[in-house]
């Protein structure tokens, strides 16, 4: 019976949050750059600076994009779960 349950995570679901997470480290990185303190090195390292710590917010976005999808889809079950039972 489990088998039957749908799936929490669907592709489509997937390329939303890569499509956002993308969106938003272009964004990050262009706001990081004017607060890299490396305003002596070459402009090269400051983009570095910046894309580094631009991938890891990215990262964070990601991780709760997919988090807040699965946790929605699964209380989206239960709820329609319990209705049939109520009824």
């Amino acid at each position: 019976m489990d088998n039957m349950k749908p799936k929490l995570v669907t592709k489509q679901g997937a390329i939303i949050d890569l499509i956002l997470t993308g969106i938003f480290y272009v964004w990050i990185v262009t706001v990081l750059k004017k607060h890299v303190p490396w305003q002596e090195a070459s402009e090269t390292a400051i983009w570095l600076g910046a894309a580094y710590c631009g991938a890891c917010l990215a990262g964070v976005l990601w991780m709760a994009l997919s988090l807040f999808r699965v946790t929605l889809a699964d209380q989206v079950l239960q709820k329609a779960e319990a209705s049939k039972h109520n009824q």
